[in-house]
């Protein structure tokens, strides 16, 4: 008898306890943009890259990756993992970069290349988004 009621108080105080929010952490996020400050960028100019992430919820141990700017070996030649903490709303984060050289040498041609965006938590991705922009020398 008094195991049971040992078993039910327990139930009672957890299910309560689960009542108050991000009890569960059914809280969500993703990314609702990545931009960049310009379009057109040429060797070694600094690019600031926005992130905007909504969030229904708090939640701490998020990741936010930036990886891209892949040359011709394969390599990313942005490859960035920002710890962030998100606050219910829109949270931004922006991160600076400074371009590698753009010439055959270094494996980065002119053109088009590509920041991937992912929002992890927990180290599982629960969002991405990619950005486009032109590289010059």
């Amino acid at each position: 008898m008094r195991w049971n009621i040992l078993y039910i108080s327990i139930l009672v105080v957890v299910l309560t306890a689960c009542t108050v929010p991000g009890c569960l952490d059914s809280s969500s996020a993703g990314i609702a943009s990545i931009t960049t400050d310009k379009d057109l960028y040429h060797s070694h100019e600094v690019m600031n890259i926005t992130v905007s992430i909504s969030s229904q919820g708090n939640i701490g141990n998020a990741t936010l990756r930036l990886q891209g700017i892949q040359d011709d070996d394969g390599h990313f030649q942005l490859n960035k993992d920002i710890p962030v903490i998100l606050a219910p709303g829109q949270n931004i984060q922006v991160y600076s970069h400074q371009l590698p050289h753009c010439s055959s040498c270094s494996g980065l041609l002119e053109g088009t290349y590509r920041i991937d965006a992912s929002l992890l938590q927990n180290g599982e991705i629960i969002s991405n988004m990619t950005h486009t922009f032109q590289l010059k020398q």
